[in-house]
């Protein structure tokens, strides 16, 4: 198994299930398009209103400098983001045997940044106490994706034809 986490070179013969490359393709675009948008290369986006209609964060209570300084760490997680999404497609495109430890990356990230949070929704949300505001809710979808995607890019998947081959001499 660390064999295919960790493989000697990375070339395009991916051994896992590509049921993972279904599940990491979506949530890939959409990571992509949020490192694109927070970080602030999309001039159609406001990062400010997705903060607090998305994400609940009240920017406009916060002093002048809190609102920037929540609005600058917004855009240098974008531009991480969107640098490791870009990171991501070429593996995905070029070198797929590296897949599942790209897809650890992400989950890492993923799990990094929102894990405490997402957990405490669900708790409060359980409770009845609070809804989950709808970040709560995308990143939780994302996390279960992405585990999911990891666990199958790790699956051996045999190879009909050389199973079939293999048939065939017998």
């Amino acid at each position: 198994m660390l064999g295919r986490l960790f493989p000697r070179s990375l070339t395009n013969a991916y051994q896992g299930s590509w049921a993972a490359v279904w599940l990491l393709a979506p949530v890939l675009l959409i990571k992509t398009l949020m490192g694109f948008n927070f970080s602030g290369l999309n001039p159609l986006i406001d990062v400010g209103e997705i903060l607090q209609s998305v994400d609940g964060v009240p920017l406009d209570t916060f002093s002048d400098a809190a609102a920037s300084a929540v609005l600058n760490s917004a855009g240098a997680w974008g531009m991480a983001l969107f640098a490791l999404c870009l990171f991501v497609w070429l593996i995905l495109v070029r070198y797929r045997a590296g897949l599942p430890v790209a897809i650890l990356v992400l989950l890492i990230e993923q799990v990094g940044r929102t894990g405490v949070g997402t957990a405490r929704a669900i708790a409060e949300a359980a409770a009845g106490s609070a809804t989950p505001t709808t970040g709560a809710l995308i990143n939780l979808a994302l996390s279960a994706a992405l585990a999911i995607a990891f666990v199958l890019s790790l699956l051996r998947v045999r190879n009909l034809h050389a199973g079939e081959a293999q048939h065939a001499k017998a």
